[in-house]
């Protein structure tokens, strides 16, 4: 590394900017947006469908307060449909991940005995149980 370079990583590191060092294949997905993931899964012979929180159409993806799109909605949707009953919560589906959703996620990931920091990602994803449908019929299920 270049002396310049060792000075610039030292002015950003005296501001409190962080440097990312991370392979690109480490690198974080993304934040969940409006393009969904889907898994299939059969049950009794039927093939049923959920409809997950996406990045790019990839299910990895992550999201938490603030966060804004069609895949929070997805999220809202099966805490409500597969949670509110043992959690007491009930959210309006309107894509805006606020307190409400945080405390309910949160509440759902210790029904499921993981980690309850209203966060979603790659633990939420595997082990929440999620919304499946098949024609008009729901069902709850992990992926």
């Amino acid at each position: 590394m270049t002396a310049g370079a060792v000075a610039g990583l030292t002015l950003l590191s005296g501001l409190g900017i962080g440097v990312a060092t991370a392979s690109p294949a480490a690198a974080y997905a993304g934040y969940c947006d409006d393009r969904y993931a889907t898994v299939t899964k059969t049950f009794s012979g039927a093939t049923w469908t959920a409809y997950l929180p996406g990045y790019k159409g990839d299910k990895d993806c992550t999201m938490g307060g603030g966060a804004q799109s069609s895949s929070v909605g997805l999220l809202q949707r099966s805490l409500n449909m597969c949670y509110s009953e043992d959690t007491g919560h009930s959210l309006k589906v309107d894509g805006i991940f606020g307190t409400k959703t945080g405390n309910a996620l949160a509440a759902a990931q210790r029904r499921e005995g993981i980690t309850g920091d209203g966060i979603y990602g790659k633990d939420s994803r595997n082990h929440l149980k999620w919304e499946f449908t098949r024609n008009a019929s729901t069902r709850c299920a992990r992926i």
